[in-house]
């Protein structure tokens, strides 16, 4: 980068000092040439005045030429006519009438006309001249010598190269340190990101020191670092309830199988030993089928079969599952769910299926559980309503955890494995929607599932 940084700048500043040299260059042979021509069109205006004031064969204009030749150093004067020929010049020594390469151009119309005529290889004139009517028609020649100007000239545009060259050096050199020294905080950051590690995850990098280009992205990192010190936290708390909820189950089932092998035991013994095994193995199955469908809910990549769906039709399926269950705890169960509501059937009936068990299973005889929605231009909401337990407050942000229970005995007597409302989460979060529970202890517990309306042209895609 700081190649490529310094290859631009001197680009760059070559460019402008060329472009700006140039245009100098310019301006000054123009102004120099339009002074040269300033002084030929005067000398032609003061030759022709004499002409028309002459009447000794003339000696007057003879006169006025040596005199305007000699006011000004390298100015040669000339007048001739197209059968008479030079009939006057200025100077005795003429090198452009003397030279192997005599001047022989003449203007065609009666306005000026100049040219650039070189003699030698370093003599250099510019020459104007003007035909002028009369009986004979004349012309007038005035030439100047530019050598001195070509020269400077010469040595400007050496000069220019020179320090166009010289610019070019001094702006990779200069342009490289500025670059090195202005990426100095950006190898800081690289240097400072690659000491982190898993264990460093704590380490903030954002402060008062980055310059303003870096602060952003300094604090976009410390975010980033924020959200992957809370995972690793999150994953290293999963690891840790994964291997307590597991051990718990293997280590009775150990216990078990080595109090039945201990000593010979009679066949109901041995059957009460096998029962209660097959009550741990159902155990683990229903945990590693929720910890498997946890993990596919987390791949964003995964497509999700949505469908407008029924919601009263799709409830009652539940509640008539669900009915026995209430009916023998003596709890009543209401489906007045009405609506449409975009979701995959299954998931959705998978939702609601652990609200309606937690509902059941937390709600004393006589009480009752109510499924109904509330819909707003943006949403549907699904609420399923008890009049339970309910939670307590110091419980009611951690129950969506994994493996949390606010009634661990519950859980160690096999009636949930913690990871209900994870997964009731999980669902929520698929379909682009919200959960949030409303529980007051000893009244009962409100869980609102808040589903997003999707209108039918975008009905067609699958989006997670």
């Amino acid at each position: 980068m700081a190649v490529r940084l310094t290859l631009w700048y001197a680009l760059l500043s070559t460019i402008l000092i060329a472009v700006a040299g140039a245009a100098l260059y310019w301006i000054l042979a123009e102004q120099l040439r339009a002074a040269d021509s300033q002084i030929l069109i005067s000398k032609i205006h003061a030759i022709h005045t004499a002409m028309r004031n002459s009447t000794d064969h003339f000696s007057e204009l003879l006169h006025e030429i040596q005199m305007e030749s000699n006011t000004i150093r390298g100015v040669y004067i000339w007048v001739s006519r197209s059968q008479e020929g030079i009939i006057a010049r200025g100077r005795s020594d003429n090198p452009l009438l003397d030279s192997n390469k005599p001047f022989d151009r003449k203007p065609k119309a009666f306005e000026p006309q100049q040219w650039h005529w070189k003699v030698k290889k370093h003599e250099h004139f510019q020459v104007m001249a003007q035909r002028f009517a009369g009986q004979p028609a004349s012309i007038i020649y005035v030439a100047i010598r530019t050598s001195e100007s070509e020269h400077f000239l010469a040595f400007y545009r050496y000069a220019l190269a020179l320090s166009i060259i010289l610019a070019l050096f001094i702006a990779i050199l200069a342009g490289y340190l500025i670059a090195r020294r202005g990426l100095r905080p950006v190898h800081q950051l690289a240097s400072l990101v690659d000491e982190l590690s898993a264990s460093q995850l704590h380490r903030r990098i954002a402060g008062d020191n980055w310059p303003s280009e870096l602060a952003t992205l300094a604090e976009n990192f410390d975010r980033l670092l924020e959200r992957l010190e809370d995972s690793f936290a999150r994953i290293s708390r999963f690891s840790a309830d994964i291997a307590h909820e597991l051990r718990t189950p293997i280590h009775i089932l150990r216990g078990e199988g080595e109090l039945a092998l201990s000593r010979n035991r009679s066949i109901p013994e041995y059957q009460a030993c096998i029962a209660s095994a097959m009550d741990e193995y159902e155990r683990l199955s229903r945990m590693v089928d929720a910890l498997l469908f946890l993990a596919r809910a987390e791949q964003d990549h995964n497509a999700l079969d949505k469908q407008q769906l029924d919601i009263h039709q799709e409830m009652a399926s539940l509640c008539s599952f669900y009915q026995a269950m209430a009916d023998e705890q003596d709890v009543t169960l209401n489906n007045d769910a009405q609506g449409s509501i975009t979701a995959n059937s299954d998931l959705l009936r998978r939702a609601v299926s652990n609200l309606l068990s937690n509902a059941l299973r937390h709600t004393p005889a006589g009480g009752s559980i109510r499924i109904y929605c509330e819909q707003s231009r943006e949403q549907v909401q699904l609420i399923v309503s008890d009049t339970g337990s309910g939670i307590a407050d110091a419980d009611l942000d951690r129950v969506f955890d994994r493996f949390y229970s606010a009634d661990a005995a519950r859980m160690r007597r096999g009636q949930g494995t913690g990871l209900g409302l994870a997964i009731v989460q999980s669902i929520v979060h698929l379909h682009g929607g919200k959960i949030r529970l409303k529980s007051v202890a000893g009244k009962g517990t409100t869980a609102i599932l808040s589903f997003p309306i999707i209108s039918k042209d975008n009905n067609d895609d699958n989006i997670i």
